[in-house]
């Protein structure tokens, strides 16, 4: 017995030795995972250079939907999105059936009114001819005359619900309002449509423009260079939107482009440059450093290890960075990637401290 005891002591001290050096490595390993995370950080640089870059999308000076005058049924769809167009080429149908009803129905009492007229005319001519001849009195002739007025006021409405029918058929067919392109198409044969519902949206044919938004405090300059790809065409402002939206605090601006820059396609991306905007505490920043979560772009610091979120304005983006108006000073560092992962007051590391 004394035998065994002494072969198994050695294996129940090595058991025991292992236990508590597993024991000792646990407390290590919950300290790393509970460590806050790492993040790093790079410096905000300046952007004042001698031009701006704002990225803007192509639009046509003149654009609005394309929508019926009345409800109905789509029977027929004569257009694709991106389609060429004529002025009064017939861009959708509606079901007309119940309209041409209603317009037979309307010429029908137009007929049955001029009836009535004629013969309320006819009975006032012999009414004037008997009394004439003193057979009637001034009473009944009184009373022809205004049957007479009675039929035409009831011709007059006919004529003006067989007006009103005729156009309501006529509004069955959407025709393109000019020349022009159709850009989007929304509505499919068999859909039911109300009066005023887009079915599609239609530009014209004409001078093109760019469409940017300014951050809050920038001066648009009146003149400026559109560029896409590698080239360029210079640009006028037109127009500068009086507030500025509420949720990007931006102002729309509209640069019109020369009368030969009409082959570029609408809705296409490009450049705005801008003349030199010193002053306008314009930076740069890498694109990963660009925080946007439905409120507007942010960016985020590190105060006393821990987070803190700044709002920023975008200008446009690159690659690699991303160019904001901000009231940060030039070198202040800033978050540089992971920026989606953080929340306000949040604990963290930054590399290399």
């Amino acid at each position: 017995m004394t035998f065994k005891f002494q072969r198994i002591a050695p294996l129940l001290t090595i058991c025991l030795s292992l236990t508590l050096v597993a024991c000792n490595d646990a407390p290590e390993r919950d300290a790393q995972t509970q460590l806050p995370p790492m993040v790093k950080m790079m410096p905000i640089e300046s952007a004042q250079t001698t031009t701006t870059r704002l990225s803007g999308s192509i639009e046509a000076r003149r654009q609005n939907p394309l929508s019926f005058q009345i409800s109905g049924r789509i029977q027929t769809r004569l257009v694709n999105a991106g389609d060429r167009v004529a002025a009064g080429q017939p861009l959708f149908i509606l079901d007309s059936r119940d309209l041409e009803q209603a317009e037979v129905g309307a010429r029908a009492q137009v007929q049955a009114a001029n009836r009535a007229l004629e013969t309320a005319n006819d009975e006032l001519a012999r009414a004037n001819r008997l009394f004439k001849s003193n057979f009637v009195s001034q009473q009944a002739l009184d009373q022809g005359a205004l049957r007479v007025a009675e039929a035409q006021s009831r011709l007059d409405l006919a004529n003006s619900n067989l007006t009103q029918a005729s156009n309501a058929l006529g509004y069955a067919s959407l025709s393109a309002p000019a020349d022009g392109i159709v850009t989007e198409v929304s509505a499919e044969v068999g859909q039911v449509v109300s009066p005023g519902q887009a079915v599609g949206q239609f530009a014209y044919q004409g001078q093109l423009e760019i469409e940017v938004f300014l951050p809050q405090g920038l001066m648009a300059p009146q003149t400026a260079v559109v560029a896409i790809n590698d080239q360029q065409w210079p640009a006028t402002l037109r127009e500068v939107s009086g507030a500025a939206d509420p949720r990007s605090r931006t102002f729309r601006a509209r640069y019109t482009l020369p009368d030969n820059a009409t082959e570029i396609a609408i809705g296409t991306i490009a450049d705005l440059l801008l003349p030199s905007l010193a002053g306008a505490n314009l930076a740069r920043v890498p694109l990963g450093a660009i925080d946007e979560r439905g409120e507007g772009p942010q960016v985020w610091l590190v105060v006393d290890g821990l987070t803190r979120n700044v709002p920023v304005t975008l200008l446009s983006m690159s690659r690699e960075s991303a160019q904001i108006q901000t009231d940060l000073p030039i070198g202040t560092p800033v978050v540089a990637t992971g920026t989606h992962l953080l929340e306000a007051d949040m604990r963290v590391r930054v590399q290399g401290q």
